[in-house]
């Protein structure tokens, strides 16, 4: 999960560790032996979520936000223009 986060240029390493626990509080996953496995019920709720918001579900988007985001965050942008743009942009 974490790779496919990273790959996907999506989350940040702080955020990694609550979103595994997420996951892991509601049995979605089980870990067996170091590794993170889907439950029949993470399984039901992946399949059941990409298809009924397919169209909403935008990795592209996401990763957009975040980058906008660490701009903000840097001082490089400012929170008003990003809103604005993310407005017109959808």
């Amino acid at each position: 999960l974490v790779k496919e986060l990273e790959e996907n240029g999506i989350g940040r390493p702080s955020t990694y560790a609550s979103i595994i626990a997420v996951l892991q509080d509601r049995d979605y996953v089980n870990k067996i032996e170091g590794r993170f496995k889907p439950t029949t019920l993470g399984r039901m709720i992946s399949d059941l979520l990409s298809k009924s918001f397919d169209d909403i579900i935008d990795v592209d988007y996401t990763r957009s936000l975040e980058d906008d985001l660490d701009k903000i965050e840097q001082g490089k942008t400012n929170y008003e223009r990003t809103l604005a743009e993310q407005g017109s942009n959808r």
